[in-house]
């Protein structure tokens, strides 16, 4: 299982992201805890091989930095650069073993807040009225980083190829389903939604299809079909969605 992760607590969650809101709102240093001592209000489960180091956090840090060096905020896909590549650099880290920390749900609302919270500002700054959107900080699927990690683990090199252009409606519609926890599934459904025609209707039909599928999968066995019986089915809803 590795080393435990940090967590925070629902309740403890939301008082650090009110305390890095007012720091960021008025201008104060934004500081991440990768040195010296874990948060104060960090909580660890049990099991495992002992706490995550502060140096072990700090390269994690550093790794996202790296990742994220060349993507200028000036860019016109800074967005969509932003998610893939801190995606990729986080399904790398918490590969194998580190797995089952990243299900914990308090530990993204910890890693947003206390590790990374510059570089989630970066993606989700402060809005017009100075304030902060809070699921993208605190744990749910729309938390900045746990949303760019499932997308690529469960999507993989689809997301970067060249002939498969997914949309950010069509990950939305797909992440946030079900559907995603078959990653087979889900590859096969990217693969369908790229080739869906451009177009006024396109949208419709995504949407459509999506929930044709979905349908499917709570009367029919997915998993027990072949992977040229899954894609035929997959076309079949989609077109006549």
């Amino acid at each position: 299982m590795g080393a435990i992760y940090p967590r925070f607590t629902v309740e403890d969650a939301r008082r650090a992201f009110s305390d890095l809101e007012n720091a960021a709102a008025t201008g104060k240093p934004i500081q991440p805890y990768v040195s010296g001592a874990h948060h104060p209000r960090a909580h660890f489960g049990i099991g495992g091989t002992g706490k995550v180091s502060m140096s072990e956090l700090s390269d994690l840090r550093d790794a996202m930095r790296v990742q994220l060096q060349g993507v200028s905020t000036a860019l016109r896909n800074h967005d969509r650069k932003f998610d893939l590549l801190a995606g990729a650099a986080l399904a790398q880290w918490f590969d194998d073993d580190l797995r089952g920390q990243a299900a914990n749900p308090g530990m993204w609302s910890y890693l947003t807040i206390a590790i990374l919270p510059d570089f989630a500002l970066r993606r989700f700054p402060l809005d017009k009225n100075g304030r902060l959107s809070s699921d993208r900080f605190l744990a749910g699927r729309r938390n900045v980083f746990y949303r760019a990690y499932l997308r690529s683990i469960v999507l993989g090199d689809l997301l970067n190829h060249p002939e498969v252009g997914l949309f950010e409606d069509d990950l939305v519609g797909l992440i946030d389903r079900n559907l995603s926890a078959d990653h087979r599934l889900a590859r096969m459904i990217s693969t369908q939604i790229a080739s869906t025609p451009s177009g006024l209707a396109r949208r419709e039909v995504v949407r459509e299809g999506l929930k044709a599928v979905q349908f499917e999968s709570r009367v029919t066995d997915l998993a027990s079909l072949t992977d040229e019986e899954l894609r035929a089915m997959i076309e079949t809803l989609f077109m006549s969605s």
